[in-house]
C-alpha cells in the first residue's frame, strides 16, 4: 500500500485563528444580508451543507493520522483520500460564496459544487485503477483532468486570486510549445490530452506530496488553532506576551510582536494574521505614540515572521520535511536560532525606537498578574507539551501528534480547565469550521502539485536551474543574490505554502547545484520568498497593516523594510554559517549564535541611531562596521577569521561598556 511517507508535514493554516464567521469570506457575510439571503430556508439548508462537508474534511484527516483504514485491514492509497477531501472543501468554496444575482449565475455555483463532489467520489473510488497510468485508460483520465481544470481553477481564484493560476496557466502555454523556446528553456513539447490526464491522475501532480501534506497534516494544525481560540487558550497567550513586555519602552510593539509571531506561525498566513490580531494589536500601538506606518509595519513585519517560528512555520516546515526528505524535528530545530534572531531584532528595534523618541512604556495595570496567567496556562502547556513529547519522545509523525494535542485542548474545555468552557456542540463547530478553512490550503497545494508536476514532465525545472547558473556565471555571491531577487518576485503574492512549494522547485535547486546544502538552500529561498510579504511593490501583509492603520501603503512597506532588515541578511548568513541551522558540532552552533546575538545588537543601534544616548555619525558607522565584520562569511580565510574574532571582541565590549551605564544611570536616577 503505498503510504505518504508521514515524516513532518502540515501547515497550520491560516485560517484556524482567523475572524471569518460562519465559514464565510471576509465580507460574503455582508453580501449575504444584502441580497437577502442570510436566514431564508435556503441559507440554512447552505449552511448545514458548509458543516456537514467540513466536519466530514476535518474527520478524514483525524482518521487518517490515527492509521484507522490501516488498523481496520483496508487497503487505502493516500491520493484516494487526499482527492476525496480536496473535492469535499472545494465544494464547499463554491457553496460558501454568495449567489450570483442573475438567474443563470445562481445555477453556476451549485453545479460547480456537484462537480467538485463528482470528482471527490471518482478519484476515492477509481484512484487504484487510474494509478495504472493514463495509456491504459486515457479516456477516463482526459476527462478526470479536464474536470478537475475546470473545477479546482474558479474555485483557486476565488479563495487565493490569480497568482498561481497565471503560473499554471504560463507553464502549460510553455509544455504545448517548448520546442519552439529557445536556448537552455528548449524542450519536448507535451501534447494537451497528456497534459489534462497527467494532472488528473499521475501521483506526482494534481494529487502529489503537496496536497497530501495539506491533507494529513495542515488540517489538524488548522483544527489546533481552532480549538485553542475556542477555549481561550489565544487570550492566555496575549497576555504572556503583555506581562513579558512589561512596562519598559515600546512595551505595547513588544506585546504586539510576541502575540503576533505566536499566532502568526498557527495561522499560516501573514495577511490573515494582520487582519486578526493586526486590529487590537495596531490600534494599542498607536495610542503608545507610534506612528500610523510604523505600528502597521511592526504588525506586518511580526505577522510574517510568524511564517518563519517552530514549531509550525506556516506549513512550510511539513513541505519543506517532505520534500528533503528529512524528519520533521530536524526541520523545526534547524528553524529555532534564525526565527529567534528575527524576533530579537524587531524587539530591540522597537526598544531603541521607543526610548529615543520617548515613546509612551507599557501600562501595568493593564498587565495581568502571572500567577493568574499560571492558573490558565495549562491549556496553552497541557497541548504544547504533548504535541513535543509526541513529536520528540515517541517520534509521532506530526498529524498523529496534534491530533493528540487536540485532544488534550477537548479535554481540558469539556473539564472545565480552560479559561473558556466548552461543550460538544462547541467541538463540532471547531471541527466543521476548521473543515471549511481547510479549503483555501488544500486548493493552493493541489495547483501546485500541478505546477511542480509541469515543471517536472515539461523539463522546465531543469532548465531554468542552468539559466540560473549561467547568470550568476559561476559565482556563489552573484548566484545567491540573483536567486534572492527571484525568490521576492515569484513570492509575491503568493501565501506560505504556495511560495515554498514553488521556489523549492524553481530557486533551491540551482544552489544545490554550485554546492549549497540542501537544508540551507531551501531555508535561503523560503526566507527571500516570505520577504515579498513587506517588499514594495506587492506588499501584501504591509498593506493589509496600513489599511488596519489608516496609513500610507508604500510608506509601511517602508518602513516594514526597516523593521525587519535582518530577514534580509540572515539568508546570507546561515549559508556560509551553517552553526545557524544547528548543522555542525555544538561548538559551530554556539559561536554562529554567539556571533548573530552580537552583531544584532550592533547593526540595530546604527540603524536606529541610538544606544543609551542618541549616537553620532560616526558611533552609528562604527557600530554598523563592527556588526557586519561580526557575520560577513570568512569562508575558512584566516584573516578574515581573526576581524571576526576581533569585531566580537570589540562588538561584546561595547555592549558591555552600554549595559553597565544603563544601569549604573538607573542607579543613580533611583537615589535621586
Amino acid at each position: 500500500m503505498a503510504r505518504i511517507r508521514r515524516q513532518p508535514h502540515r501547515q497550520a493554516a491560516g485560517s484556524g485563528v482567523s475572524s471569518r464567521r460562519a465559514g464565510l469570506f471576509p465580507g460574503q457575510r455582508a453580501a449575504l444580508r444584502r441580497r437577502g439571503v442570510s436566514g431564508t430556508r435556503a441559507g440554512a439548508l447552505r449552511e448545514a451543507a458548509l458543516a456537514a462537508l467540513g466536519l466530514a474534511v476535518a474527520a478524514l484527516a483525524i482518521l487518517w493520522a490515527l492509521d484507522l483504514p490501516q488498523e481496520l485491514g483496508f487497503l487505502v492509497y493516500p491520493e484516494q483520500v487526499a482527492g476525496l477531501m480536496l473535492g469535499l472543501g472545494t465544494a464547499a468554496v463554491f457553496l460558501r460564496a454568495p449567489p450570483r444575482p442573475s438567474a443563470a449565475g445562481r445555477v453556476i455555483d451549485p453545479l460547480l459544487a456537484l462537480g467538485a463532489l463528482w470528482i471527490a467520489g471518482h478519484v476515492f473510488l477509481r484512484f487504484p485503477v487510474l494509478s495504472e497510468g493514463a495509456f491504459f485508460h486515457p479516456g477516463e483520465s482526459l476527462a478526470l483532468g479536464a474536470l478537475m481544470a475546470v473545477v479546482i481553477l474558479p474555485a483557486l481564484l476565488r479563495v487565493a486570486g490569480p497568482s498561481l493560476a497565471l503560473i499554471l496557466g504560463g507553464l502549460v502555454i510553455y509544455a504545448l510549445i517548448s520546442d519552439h523556446v529557445p536556448g537552455r528553456l528548449q524542450g519536448r513539447p507535451v501534447p494537451w490530452d497528456e497534459i489534462l490526464a497527467f494532472l488528473g491522475t499521475d501521483s506526482t501532480a494534481t494529487l502529489g506530496a503537496p496536497l497530501q501534506v495539506a491533507a494529513f497534516v495542515v488540517v489538524l494544525f488548522i483544527l489546533f488553532g481552532r480549538l485553542l481560540v475556542g477555549t481561550g487558550g489565544a487570550e492566555v497567550l496575549t497576555d504572556a506576551a503583555r506581562r513579558i513586555a512589561g512596562t519598559s519602552p515600546g512595551a505595547t510593539a513588544k506585546m504586539a510582536v510576541i502575540a503576533s509571531g505566536f499566532m502568526g506561525s498557527i495561522s499560516g498566513s501573514a495577511v490573515s494574521n494582520v487582519m486578526t490580531t493586526g486590529v487590537v494589536t495596531i490600534p494599542a500601538m498607536r495610542r503608545a505614540g507610534f506612528s500610523a506606518e510604523r505600528a502597521g509595519a511592526i504588525e506586518a513585519v511580526a505577522s510574517t515572521g510568524g511564517q518563519l517560528l517552530p514549531p509550525v512555520m506556516g506549513a512550510a516546515a511539513f513541505l519543506m520535511a517532505e520534500f528533503l526528505r528529512l524528519p520533521y524535528q530536524e526541520i523545526i530545530l534547524a528553524a529555532l536560532i534564525p526565527a529567534l534572531l528575527f524576533y530579537y531584532a524587531i524587539y530591540l528595534q522597537i526598544g531603541l525606537l521607543a526610548a529615543r523618541d520617548r515613546l509612551g512604556a507599557g501600562d501595568a495595570g493593564a498587565a495581568v498578574a502571572w500567577a493568574a496567567i499560571g492558573r490558565r496556562s495549562a491549556i496553552v502547556l497541557g497541548p504544547m507539551a504533548m504535541l513535543l513529547v509526541g513529536l520528540f519522545a515517541f517520534n509521532m509523525p506530526a498529524g498523529k501528534a496534534v491530533v493528540w494535542a487536540s485532544a488534550v485542548l477537548v479535554a481540558l474545555g469539556l473539564g472545565g480547565l480552560a479559561p473558556r468552557r466548552i461543550g460538544g456542540r462547541e467541538v463540532l463547530r471547531a471541527i466543521a469550521a476548521a473543515g471549511r478553512d481547510s479549503a483555501q490550503i488544500l486548493l493552493v497545494c493541489a495547483v501546485a502539485g500541478m505546477i511542480i508536476g509541469l515543471m517536472s514532465t515539461s523539463g522546465f525545472s531543469f532548465g531554468l536551474s542552468f539559466v540560473l547558473l549561467d547568470l550568476g556565471r559561476g559565482s556563489l555571491t552573484g548566484l545567491l543574490l540573483l536567486t534572492a531577487a527571484v525568490s521576492i518576485l515569484l513570492g509575491m503574492g503568493l501565501p506560505t505554502t504556495g511560495v515554498y512549494l514553488l521556489l523549492a522547485t524553481l530557486a533551491a535547486p540551482p544552489l544545490v547545484r554550485l554546492g549549497i546544502g540542501e537544508l540551507e538552500a531551501h531555508f535561503f529561498v523560503l526566507y527571500f520568498g516570505l520577504m515579498s510579504m513587506i517588499t514594495p511593490p506587492v506588499a501584501l501583509a504591509a498593506f493589509a497593516a496600513a489599511s488596519v492603520a489608516g496609513a500610507s501603503p508604500m510608506a509601511t512597506a517602508m518602513q516594514s523594510l526597516r523593521f525587519g532588515w535582518i530577514a534580509f541578511i540572515l539568508p546570507f548568513v546561515f549559508v556560509h554559517q551553517p552553526g545557524l541551522l544547528m548543522r555542525g558540532s555544538a561548538a559551530e552552533v554556539a559561536l554562529a549564535a554567539v556571533v548573530a546575538l552580537v552583531a544584532v545588537p550592533l547593526v540595530t543601534a546604527a540603524i536606529v541611531g541610538f544606544g543609551r544616548r542618541r549616537l553620532s555619525w560616526a558611533e552609528r558607522a562604527g557600530a554598523l562596521a563592527l556588526g557586519v565584520v561580526c557575520i560577513l562569511p570568512h569562508g575558512g580565510v584566516a584573516w578574515l577569521r581573526a576581524a571576526e574574532m576581533v569585531a566580537l571582541a570589540l562588538g561584546l565590549g561595547a555592549i558591555g561598556w552600554h549595559l553597565l551605564a544603563a544601569r549604573r544611570g538607573a542607579a543613580g536616577s533611583g537615589r535621586g
